[in-house]
């Protein structure tokens, strides 16, 4: 694995451009898991991803409940998935994710780092930590085989 990018944001809105510019290095059919605890911003990054794509980032909304928001009028669709309220693989699996893995979009998965050993590189993986109220420590890798 290799970091990318490491960034301090003091804002919402810093924590979104980030995410906004992080987007511009992806091609389609690139998987990225966000790790991060409740409130930490994931949703907040991935609207930044979606803008960067073209995508108003006030129609992007945590799929905690629905487990996928597909975004497919950008440059590039989004699949944004929500991993949290899932307990083993079979769920992940019947869930469709293989087949969104082989769609010309891009994957983004809050809480994917739960199921991390069953991911196979190449992938990235944004990790959100808390600061204070504001502030949050981002860092991207790459993970590579």
């Amino acid at each position: 694995m290799h970091t990318i990018l490491h960034r301090l944001t003091k804002s919402a809105e810093e924590t979104q451009k980030v995410g906004q510019d992080f987007v511009q290095r992806l091609l389609p059919q690139s998987l990225v898991l966000l790790q991060g605890g409740l409130g930490a911003g994931k949703t907040v990054f991935v609207k930044g991803m979606a803008q960067g794509l073209g995508i108003r980032p006030e129609e992007v909304r945590s799929p905690t409940f629905a487990l996928i928001h597909e975004y497919l009028h950008g440059k590039i669709p989004l699949y944004h998935m929500d991993f949290y309220r899932l307990d083993n693989w079979d769920e992940v699996i019947n869930l469709g994710f293989m087949e969104y893995l082989e769609k010309e979009g891009i994957v983004v998965i809050e809480w994917g780092d739960k199921f991390l050993p069953f991911f196979l590189p190449p992938f990235w993986m944004v990790e959100i930590q808390v600061l204070g109220e504001e502030e949050r420590d981002i860092m991207v890798q790459r993970w590579v085989e």
